[in-house]
């Protein structure tokens, strides 16, 4: 997207290149050429952020002997670490088969040593898993796996304080289903090989470890027993408890005296480094339903209002023979348990919960340390990790849903740094405004709305980013009218359609008749038609449609199953009678989860439930057909977690299904062709993840995109075969869509923010031509001239800026195999050349960048890739003037043959200049730089005398024109034409240098 900030306009035509391109109903993969991850790697996505929220961080740990020295483990971000006390950070983790940790350790004797076990600790319905334990011995440098893959979710690791070899795992388990293994384990040859030392049963993992540094042989684990389903979760139960070892974990009693007898939930134990029989516990065991039966129902947040029984607060002082009840505090047991008590003082005790607190007289009674003034003021609830500084008791790190934050003054105050991205997006939209803005609905931390490009020097900053909805964000879908008209979507189906432009917000959704219960998912989908404006689809236990904007609204049969939740039971216990975290996070079940518009077809509608549902209506929802029978192979009930219908034929469509809320993490992708009487599979040859989004490409029905739970892939085969996306990072890919202009892939994911893959109509033309030939180039976007802004100063090191497409036009080729150069040749129509570009000549595909600037025609200039960490572009223009207006033949010269596409350059849409204005100024600058080189050449054959006279002009036409921004560092310019003082300038200056070389 090379080419910003021109009016709307209708896409280049790619009609030529997409004559050999068949539909759906007439599918021949066997011809169809696939393209693999290699030939992609010269296609480079850009990160546009944004880092402004942060995102879910599960663990801080700090260098012990180089406190700059940070490692910061994410919920599905990867790992990130800083040497700087976080002005910058390196992602350690990106080319990993996981992006989602519980835990990191460092060992103490050998800080080199690193271990990281994947998959987050906090049970939530859009929780990750990993695969197991990993361990750096370059301080995440380089990884290697060391197995435990069943584990899948790791909630602490110990290392001894002396041997790096040695370490114990607190594996949960499966979230979503049984499994032995789980439990505590141990190594003592570094993760070669490891011990379950701690087993309670396939329910029942360990949460939670804690050592005690003087005696590494004593140890403590607090085990869990949880399990969560699409329709319910039960959050405890017998195998929950404490654990002691005194013998390096070889052995383990539970430890019971004073603390809860029955069913427990979740537990979080600590250790303190000063006073080490003293131990801290937060107990999740509430009453049981006979106790407070009012209290019990399940709900979405059960847990914030039962009654809390036993639990709370729990302290011993010695070792864990006896413990007390200190306080009730607990706050949301299931998604934090996070206690920490200060290395120094063991009376000074802290919880990072919703509300995060501190106890200086051991539990007894608490304080605030993360204020807010207000609601969206201050420091972000939601925390889970700490980090306090062993020699400044005032000095600590804090962390959570909302990203790092440090205080320096006991957590009174805090520094946010928020300046690398690990946004969490369920949804993202984009809107056709030039240049298009980008709308994403975060986890925990609201929907906001930024610019896919911005024409400052930096790139796109947090504070282009802006704010537009509160809660948990979710959809965000741009009406056809515009952004005036943005449906902005929180949990549970609460909608607000907002006037981006204006600022105002106005909740709209359908109310419930009198006996009717309308249900809606935690990301209860939208959508807006591509038909109509005003009309918007929005997703519950029905469709519901509104043809107003909002105003109105008709709702249709119910589509679910049927399913009767609460006839069902969780590890055993009927869902009427869980009462540990009941539900928590779970909301309406048997509902839609994904729905879409046929793009031929207004009155051709498709829906998915977590259920398992699938149906189509072909009369814009008045009846339905259940589809999902006819899906070969399909486990049952497995939610659905996509559904894209074709904009090339009007039976296709592709449906994904996410199963591993029943346990399983295998992908599941289908196409139909006759809507949905007969699927075809198009999973074979996916790695494990579950497919989170298909996108059909607009251009070409035989390309299509995959985002699944840890990478993007695409494939130009029908889906015979996939590639994934190289270059960008593991994380969960939730949602992708296509510009529809632009053709930009836009990539939201749960983890790393949004990316940006610009210009894919490469893939579109991915026909057998294309890639049978020696060399061919793919046609180009047009280009827009345009000045960047060098809009602030001085800025520093620590400021998160998204990245900016290249400057002018991106141009992408593919070269066959063989030698010699390639070359890029610029020329107006007429033939005249502009510009040589000496490119990349390896086999393979490949992707420059002309910056609509001329260069020396008769001498090519070495195109190269634009990598600088000072600069986050050229400081400096690298050709000369830049072209005027109109249309340009590019040739590629490689391989003995050529191959060449037409592109477009506009004026600048901000200002009023005419094709003629821009055709002065750069006839006017080619003759001033004409002169400029003329005297150079004359200077340089020069006597002494008349050499400084020479060097002198070169100099004055140097300053000359600067004025119109082709010299001097970061220096804006114009595009204005050259006024008459600027022409009767250039004389003189022509006829001073006539008469300096005696013409």
């Amino acid at each position: 997207m090379s080419h910003p900030f021109r009016p709307s306009r209708s896409p280049l035509a790619c009609a030529a290149a997409l004559v050999a391109i068949g539909l759906p109903g007439a599918l021949a993969a066997q011809s169809l050429p696939s393209i693999t991850a290699d030939e992609l790697s010269g296609i480079h996505s850009r990160s546009i952020g944004p880092a402004v929220t942060g995102g879910r961080i599960t663990d801080v740990e700090i260098h012990p002997d180089h406190r700059s020295t940070i490692y910061i483990g994410t919920a599905s971000g990867g790992i990130w670490k800083s040497t700087n006390r976080g002005h910058s950070w390196t992602p350690i983790f990106d080319d990993q088969p996981v992006s989602t940790f519980g835990d990191v350790a460092i060992a103490p004797s050998n800080p080199e040593v690193i271990y990281a076990g994947t998959g987050e600790q906090n049970n939530r319905n859009s929780t990750s898993w990993g695969n197991g334990v990993y361990r750096s011995d370059d301080a995440g440098r380089t990884w290697r796996h060391l197995g435990l893959e069943g584990t899948r979710h790791v909630g602490k690791i110990e290392v001894h304080p002396a041997d790096p070899d040695v370490a114990w795992v607190a594996g949960l388990g499966n979230l979503w289903g049984p499994g032995e293994e789980r439990g505590v384990f141990k190594t003592t040859d570094g993760g070669t090989t490891w011990r379950k030392v701690l087993y309670v049963d396939e329910m029942t993992g360990a949460v939670d470890l804690a050592l005690d540094a003087t005696n590494p042989d004593v140890l403590y684990a607090a085990t869990y027993q949880r399990e969560r389903k699409a329709w319910g979760f039960n959050g405890g139960g017998p195998g929950s408890g404490i654990w002691k070892s005194t013998d390096g974990g070889d052995t383990w009693a539970e430890l019971t005296n004073g603390l809860p007898a029955g069913d427990m939930g979740r537990i979080g134990v600590a250790v303190s480094a000063s006073h080490p029989n003293v131990l801290m516990a937060l107990v999740e065991a509430p009453s049981a339903p006979s106790a407070n039966p009012a209290e019990t129902q399940p709900g979405q947040f059960a847990g914030f209002r039962r009654d809390p029984g036993e639990t709370g607060t729990y302290r011993s002082e010695d070792g864990g023979a006896t413990w007390q009840k200190m306080s009730d505090e607990n706050g949301r047991p299931m998604y934090y348990s996070h206690i920490f008590i200060d290395p120094n003082d063991p009376n000074l005790v802290y919880s990072a919960a919703t509300t995060s607190i501190k106890s200086e007289d051991g539990g007894r009674t608490w304080i605030d340390i993360a204020g807010q003034p207000s609601y969206d003021v201050g420091v972000h609830l939601d925390m889970h990790a700490m980090w306090l500084d062993p020699d400044d008791r005032n000095h600590f790190y804090l962390a959570g849903d909302g990203g790092l934050h440090e205080t320096f003054d006991g957590g009174v105050s805090y520094r946010k740094i928020n300046n690398f991205e690990i946004g969490q997006f369920y949804a993202i939209g984009v809107d056709q405004r030039d240049p298009y803005w980008v709308y994403g609905g975060m986890q925990d931390n609201h929907s906001w709305m930024g610019p896919a490009e911005t024409r400052r020097y930096d790139g796109i900053l947090n504070d282009d980013w802006m704010q537009i909805g509160f809660s948990d964000g979710m959809y965000q879908q741009v009406d056809k009218a515009g952004p005036r008209y943005v449906y902005s979507a929180a949990t549970q189906g609460s909608y607000n359609r907002v006037d981006v432009i204006a600022g105002t917000k106005r909740p709209i959704g359908p109310t419930e008749p009198p006996g009717e219960d309308y249900r809606f998912d935690w990301t209860s989908p939208g959508l807006a038609s591509v038909h109509q404006e005003g009309l918007f689809y929005m997703g519950g236990n029905r469709l519901f449609i509104s043809r107003d904007f909002g105003e109105s609204w008709e709702a249709t049969a119910e589509l679910d199953h049927g399913i009767d939740r609460e006839a069902r039971a969780i590890m055993g216990v009927d869902y009427d009678d869980i009462y540990i975290s009941a539900g928590d996070g779970v909301g309406g079940f048997g509902v839609i989860a994904t729905l879409a518009e046929s793009p031929l077809d207004m009155n051709l509608l498709w829906v998915g439930l977590d259920d398992g549902a699938l149906q189509v209506s072909r009369d814009q929802g008045a009846t339905w057909t259940e589809v999902s029978g006819n899906v070969p192979g399909l486990p049952d009930e497995a939610y659905v977690s996509r559904v894209d219908a074709s904009a090339h034929d009007l039976g296709t469509a592709y449906a994904t299904f996410d199963n591993h809320r029943n346990g399983d993490f295998a992908p599941w992708v289908y196409r139909t062709t006759d809507f949905g009487e007969t699927w075809t599979p198009l999973h074979d040859g996916l790695p494990e993840g579950s497919v989170n989004v298909i996108v059909e490409h607009p251009d070409n029905p035989n390309v299509l995109f995959l985002g699944t739970e840890h990478a993007p892939w695409v494939s130009t085969d029908a889906g015979e075969s996939w590639a994934r996306i190289p270059g960008l990072p593991t994380t969960a890919y939730d949602d992708m869509v296509i510009h529809a202009r632009e053709k930009d892939l836009v990539m939201g994911t749960h983890g790393r923010s949004i990316w940006i893959l610009d210009d894919t109509r490469f893939l579109a033309e991915w026909t057998p031509e294309a890639t049978a030939a020696a060399a061919h180039l793919f046609s180009a976007d047009a280009g827009t001239l345009f000045r960047y802004r060098k809009d602030n100063s001085y800025r520093a090191q620590a400021e998160f800026a998204g990245v900016n497409p290249p400057d002018g036009i991106e141009l992408t080729y593919r070269l066959g195999t063989g030698a010699g150069e390639a070359l890029l040749t610029v020329a107006r129509t007429d033939g005249t050349v502009v510009r040589r570009m000496s490119v990349p000549a390896t086999a393979g595909l490949h992707r420059v960048n002309w910056d609509l600037r001329h260069g020396d025609p008769d001498t090519p200039d070495e195109w190269e890739r634009w990598d600088d960490p000072d600069y986050p572009r050229p400081p400096r223009a690298s050709g000369g003037p830049f072209v005027s207006p109109g249309s340009y033949t590019v040739t590629l010269d490689a391989r003995g043959t050529s191959s060449s596409t037409t592109v477009t350059v506009e004026g600048d849409p901000l200002l009023e200049h005419t094709d003629a204005d821009y055709r002065a100024l750069e006839d006017f600058l080619l003759r001033a730089a004409a002169l400029a080189e003329a005297a150079r050449e004359a200077a340089g054959q020069a006597g002494e005398g008349e050499r400084a006279t020479l060097q002198q002009m070169a100099r004055e036409i140097a300053v000359f024109t600067r004025a119109f921004g082709d010299a001097g560092r970061f220096y804006d310019g114009n595009f204005d034409p050259p006024s008459a003082s600027d022409r009767a300038r250039l004389n003189e200056l022509e006829a001073a240098f006539t008469a300096a070389i005696g013409g």
